[in-house]
């Protein structure tokens, strides 16, 4: 009988990405889980190891023990789901006769989703994005009034804009424009792929591949007067560079004494200067900054921006960013072109904004009814 432990590795890489399968989220999620499942297993009563003594059983007590955790509801079948796919993926190898993971014995803990359909996640609306927008604007024009005294804060303050705008109306993903830590590909949006004169950009898409973007004429402004005021020394730098102060003074000291400049000449060149100053001095490129580092941007806004949400989301989130992008597309200009904007399958479009639909189906049902009813008073008299 396979042991579990000794394919593990196959499955993850299978579904890993890059190079030899080494990288990408769900391979680094998938392990996390994988773990967690063999340490639960390793810890019960029969121990079991192999394949042929694992049964729906197990999988029932592990689905409660996840459901134990405090996590909610989400969490617990996202955790639940790695397992599940690794059983799956053992039943194509051969390793098991079928997928334990989802006999109805075994999924039965595992809370449903609560029936969330079409127009249940976030989706950033109209007023959300005007506050945010406003907020970012007038911080951005005050920082370029004041770029003489803090020019270290004036690119912080114009790259959040930027990123604010970028999010807000060309509905690209986090993942596309940050530094993804789990996949070595996504290194962060580069001013060598941002085209403004044409007005677009080129990301690394979720398809795998490089795929050009369209920047809504929104976008145009804010990254413009971003690359002035940062004044980038080279087209490979990222768009947005990380400030994360222990990163960029370890960057700029292992660079510089890289070039042959003694300890007492690089203090000097830090003197009187932020230390992105002087990456951009010096042409030391920052590293981006990471999907991760990208969500706290935001919840940082929104509490600046006193944006208070309706639902239990504490901020606006980047997905929420492109669900808004997408719901205005849809109902402007349908769901073949949203679907092109959004690097996403029409049908997928359909599905998820299928609430669009129903309205204007609702719509136009209701202008029949009327229409009806009025030939039908037009007839009585």
């Amino acid at each position: 009988m396979v042991r579990i432990n000794a394919v593990i590795e196959d499955f993850l890489t299978d579904k890993g990405k890059g190079k030899g399968g080494e990288s990408g989220n769900y391979r680094e999620d998938a392990s996390r889980e994988l773990d967690r499942f063999v340490g639960f297993l390793a810890e019960h009563e029969d121990s079991p190891t192999t394949f042929g003594e694992l049964d729906s059983g197990h999988l029932r007590e592990y689905a409660r023990h996840l459901t134990r955790q405090g996590w909610t509801a989400g969490t617990v079948r996202t955790y639940y789901a790695y397992i599940s796919a690794f059983c799956g993926w053992a039943v194509r190898e051969g390793h098991l006769a079928e997928n334990v993971a989802q006999r109805r014995n075994a999924t039965e803990p595992i809370p449903d989703d609560g029936n969330h359909k079409s127009g249940d996640q976030q989706a950033w609306s109209a007023e959300d994005r005007q506050q945010l927008t406003g907020h970012v604007d007038e911080q951005a024009s005050t920082a370029i009034d004041n770029v003489g005294e803090d020019r270290g804060a004036a690119i912080k303050t114009c790259r959040d804009r930027a990123l604010v705008y970028l999010l807000s109306y060309s509905g690209v993903r986090g993942a596309e424009i940050l530094r993804d830590r789990s996949d070595e590909r996504r290194q962060g949006l580069r001013w060598e792929d941002v085209h403004l004169e044409d007005r677009y950009a080129t990301v690394f898409a979720k398809k795998q591949r490089l795929d050009d973007r369209g920047l809504p004429k929104p976008v145009i402004h804010p990254l413009q007067m971003y690359r002035e005021v940062l004044d980038v020394p080279s087209e490979s730098w990222p768009v947005f560079p990380s400030f994360h102060r222990p990163t960029l003074s370890r960057r700029v000291m292992d660079e510089l004494d890289r070039r042959g400049y003694t300890d007492t000449e690089i203090e000097e060149m830090r003197a009187d200067r932020s230390l992105i100053e002087v990456c951009v001095q010096y042409d030391i490129e920052p590293p981006s900054i990471t999907t991760d580092a990208g969500r706290q941007i935001l919840k940082r806004l929104c509490k600046e921006a006193d944006i208070e949400l309706d639902d239990d989301e504490q901020y606006l989130m980047p997905h929420g960013a492109r669900r808004g992008a997408g719901e205005v597309l849809v109902r402007t200009s349908g769901h073949a072109a949203a679907a092109r904007a959004l690097d996403n399958s029409e049908e997928v479009v359909r599905e998820h904004y299928s609430h669009i639909e129903a309205g204007e189906l609702a719509d136009q049902m209701t202008s029949a009814f009327e229409e009806a009813d009025q030939q039908d008073d037009s007839n009585s008299e």
